[in-house]
């Protein structure tokens, strides 16, 4: 068996600092949740014993298992991808249907695997199963069925496939589903949805979580701050959202007044290097020559990768590194930094500031030029669903009410869009 090597880039410090906190295996001592992982290990072992008949050619199976068939957003960046997969396989808990991703061809190469996932390996018995979409982009969204919708009804069940092909966290409503609500209240009480999945279902592979761990190890302190920096958004609309650079460096300061006595590092995770060069040269100016910090006997160390998000690989590593940090300053209509906040274990009731742009009537304004900017500290690790604002909308008033039962709807509905929700004629 031929073994895969990735590349993975350099690291580089941008100041010299010696670290005092070691961060090496934190992830296995933190917040674990003994709930889920039983409902985790009792279906890995159903998904096992099930596919292991289904590919058997001696059974000749009546019936085919109900599955749901998740279909990532590959298209986009690497924050668009987990969403749906992690929605997907609540969907197939809550059904007790089996779990497939589909198109994630490179998904092995980073993930450990605890069953077999791949759709390619199934489909070919499915090509006369019948099918419903729960979601497919913007296009479709059933979300009065997620919001308060019983899955295990005759009318669902009569579906084999359950398809789900999204970029959103759209399974946010889930949790207020009054069908499901005392299953969440057991198993995930917390509301920590993302989080909860995401550290069983996408584990990275040992090579690329021992590089986290050494990087850790040996460059993040007392005290860490987190910077997601994004300024290469494509050529439409959405890079009018993006803030002036240095709003990045003003909310640091912020944040550096209330610490006091410790060792701080900056993690800059950018995916521009002369973005990422002017404000980490911004920030080691502040910190060298500015009294306010070093009276309170503060040193700082600012790293960052040298190659940015060039890869898959190394975007990973700085996902996992932003979530390993006390603080994040976040881009604003990113997702990745929002999953940077929901896959750790270090997933906190508040995570840091949101860059936010100030929303004008006329969204197609140049919002760069503008000085003036909003910041909010999330309520919650959880990603943001963007398309809540959809939801309340445009569903039936029972819906929405329901929706909004649960205690993050603000949370979801307030990142992504300053504008009002696409509506059809």
């Amino acid at each position: 068996m031929s073994r895969l090597f990735i590349y993975i880039p350099k690291l580089r410090e941008a100041t010299n600092s010696t670290n005092t906190e070691n961060l090496k295996n934190e992830e296995h001592t933190k917040f674990m949740n003994s709930k889920f992982d039983k409902v985790y290990n009792k279906y890995v072992n159903k998904h096992k014993r099930i596919i292991t008949k289904l590919l058997d050619p001696s059974n000749n199976l009546s019936e085919l298992p109900k599955v749901v068939v998740v279909r990532p957003d590959m298209n986009n960046g690497l924050g668009n991808r987990f969403p749906g997969i992690i929605c997907g396989f609540l969907y197939s808990l809550i059904s007790d249907r089996l779990f497939f991703i589909d198109g994630y061809i490179d998904f092995d190469n980073y993930f450990e695997k605890d069953f077999d996932h791949n759709w390619d390996a199934v489909s070919y018995l499915y090509r006369e199963s019948t099918a419903k979409d729960l979601h497919v982009l913007e296009e479709i969204n059933n979300f009065t069925l997620v919001a308060r919708g019983n899955f295990s009804s005759e009318e669902i069940s009569s579906y084999d496939i359950l398809r789900v092909y999204t970029r959103d966290y759209i399974c946010a409503p889930l949790s207020s589903n009054p069908y499901y609500k005392e299953w969440f209240n057991k198993i995930i009480p917390d509301y920590r949805i993302f989080t909860t999945i995401s550290l069983r279902l996408l584990r990275l592979h040992p090579d690329l979580k021992g590089q986290i761990e050494d990087y850790a190890s040996n460059n993040f302190r007392d005290y860490n701050i987190g910077i997601h920096l994004r300024e290469n958004k494509p050529p439409d609309h959405t890079n009018s959202w993006l803030a002036p650079l240095e709003h990045y460096y003003e909310a640091v300061r912020m944040l550096m007044l209330e610490v006091n006595n410790k060792n701080v590092s900056i993690f800059v995770a950018a995916d521009n290097t002369d973005g990422r060069n002017k404000l980490v040269n911004l920030l080691s100016e502040e910190f060298k020559y500015n009294n306010i910090y070093h009276n309170n006997n503060n040193s700082v160390k600012i790293t960052h990768y040298e190659d940015n998000m060039d890869t898959e690989a190394g975007a990973l590593i700085d996902l996992k590194l932003l979530g390993l940090c006390d603080e994040l300053v976040l881009t604003y209509a990113s997702s990745f930094g929002f999953l940077a906040a929901g896959w750790t274990h270090k997933a906190s009731r508040q995570r840091g500031l949101f860059i936010i742009n100030p929303i004008k009537k006329d969204w197609t304004d140049n919002l760069q030029v503008v000085d003036k900017v909003w910041m909010w500290g999330a309520i919650s690790s959880e990603p943001c669903m963007y398309m809540s604002k959809l939801l309340i909308t445009n569903e039936d008033e029972e819906t929405a009410r329901i929706f909004k039962s649960n205690p993050l709807w603000i949370h979801y509905s307030q990142c992504h869009l300053p504008i009002e929700p696409y509506q059809e004629n």
